[in-house]
């Protein structure tokens, strides 16, 4: 019984505390709750709780009864019944990650007081049944398996936490063990030599466990909140490139119409600044579209109109478009495609044609002399291969592990353009949307080949 009067107290200290850690004391536990457990637990030794055993008919023990039964049961019962109330309350406020751990935990504690308090106080106070009283760890079985239960399914406690402490405990009582069962003094010495290492190693390694375990929550606290500052960034640009896009739209009509005559002849002078203009505000709408192409790509927005294509077609239409940009800067423009080849492949037509456009844009932007050459190809017997090969400037092995990053730009080239980067990385996720890889090969001052590979159909 003097066990029993602490189980309670220790019991309601646990629910007033948990989850936290910290137990900090109201000063009606300390002055009032706390005083009544030592009465109560001092009075378990004394013959007011029970002045003796009787043997009653067929040699079964029965216990002498005394009035201070009465005031161990106002301690007792009402800090098992405070403790339930908190884990209600508790249970109640709880967030749904929680919850499902108090609820387990709820029927585990009702079930051991409950048992406890039928078997190991009714039946022996009103009944003068004291059988039971010997299986009362039993009773402790329904609270230790739902709480393993929570650590395991809920994660209620950091297992690898409870885990090094249980195996520190049984270290210790396994030393513990050996002392008693020692034969001499030098034993018992040593021995306890080794329990004291042990119990200091043991708190240190504990705690060493401890703070890494919070080292870790806390780091995946701060990616979880740097996942969601990066969702909102990407919503934010979703957002703000959707809003620019109509406006620009609306610009690069208006200045089309005047370029073309539509409002009057206009000054040649005025003609050149409008002129530049309308290429600036391209590259905007350019940068717009990227932006919104990268975020309906992400999120699984974007529409395909897949469809069966023959890749040197594609090829083809786009690398006219850049004949003229090339041609003014003086560079040699090849097209090479073999006659025979087997090119028939699954895509969508319009986004492999700004895959290929993407590579030729950025080839004619960057080489300054030399040449540019388009190569179909079959590496396997399976796949085609697109590649667009130039004699500019090159790039690191260190850059080319990053190139294909979200708004990753070349450190030599960041100063030639007004891109964002996100260029390569939408042709990433475009080719491999359409089942295929996308690489390149370089080095600094020696040229670039940028390719992709597309599955053939059968």
């Amino acid at each position: 019984m003097f066990f029993a009067i602490y189980q309670a107290y220790l019991f309601f200290l646990l629910m007033f505390v948990f989850p936290g850690t910290e137990l900090k004391l109201n000063k009606w536990i300390k002055y009032g709750v706390t005083p009544l457990v030592v009465l109560a637990s001092v009075l378990t030794l004394t013959p007011f709780l029970f002045s003796g055993v009787r043997l009653v008919e067929g040699g079964t023990p029965e216990p002498e009864v005394k009035p201070g039964i009465i005031l161990f049961a106002i301690t007792a019962i009402p800090l098992v019944l405070g403790g339930i109330a908190m884990m209600i309350n508790k249970l109640r406020k709880a967030d749904k990650r929680t919850k499902p751990q108090f609820k387990i935990l709820l029927v585990g504690l009702v079930l051991m007081f409950l048992m406890i308090i039928l078997f190991n106080f009714v039946f022996v106070i009103v009944l003068n049944i004291t059988r039971f009283v010997p299986l009362g760890a039993i009773f402790m079985f329904p609270f230790i398996l739902t709480t393993f239960y929570a650590i395991y399914k809920h994660e209620l406690l950091n297992a690898r936490i409870v885990g090094t402490e249980i195996l520190t405990f049984t270290i210790i009582v396994l030393n513990l063990v050996e002392i008693v069962l020692s034969k001499s003094l030098i034993e018992v010495v040593f021995r306890g030599g080794i329990l004291v290492a042990l119990l200091i190693f043991g708190v240190l390694f504990i705690k060493a466990t401890i703070k890494e375990v919070e080292q870790r929550e806390k780091l995946e606290e701060l990616t979880d909140q740097l996942r969601a500052v990066d969702k909102q960034k990407d919503e934010f640009i979703s957002m703000a490139a959707h809003e620019l896009r109509a406006p620009m739209t609306a610009i690069k009509g208006y200045v089309s119409m005047v370029l073309e005559g539509d409002t009057g002849d206009i000054p040649e002078k005025a003609r050149g600044f409008l002129a530049d203009a309308n290429n600036i505000n391209d590259r905007l709408i350019r940068l717009v579209n990227n932006m919104l192409n990268v975020s309906r790509i992400e999120e699984g927005r974007m529409v395909y109109q897949i469809e069966e294509e023959n890749l040197s077609s594609a090829i083809r239409m786009v690398f006219s478009q850049f004949a003229p940009e090339a041609e003014r800067k003086g560079l040699e423009y090849k097209l090479e495609i073999p006659t025979l080849i087997k090119d028939r492949v699954k895509v969508d037509p319009d986004r492999i044609q700004e895959v290929i456009g993407n590579f030729l844009s950025n080839a004619v932007k960057y080489t300054d002399s030399g040449s540019i050459k388009v190569k179909l190809s079959q590496r396997k017997k399976d796949l085609v291969c697109c590649e667009v090969i130039d004699t500019g400037p090159g790039i690191s092995k260190e850059e080319q592990m990053k190139l294909f990053q979200k708004f990753h730009r070349v450190e030599s080239n960041v100063g030639k353009t007004t891109g964002t980067g996100l260029g390569l990385y939408i042709c990433k996720l475009l080719v491999e949307k359409f089942g295929g890889k996308i690489g390149v090969d370089s080095g600094l001052g020696k040229g670039s080949n940028f390719w992709f590979e597309l599955p053939l159909i059968g």
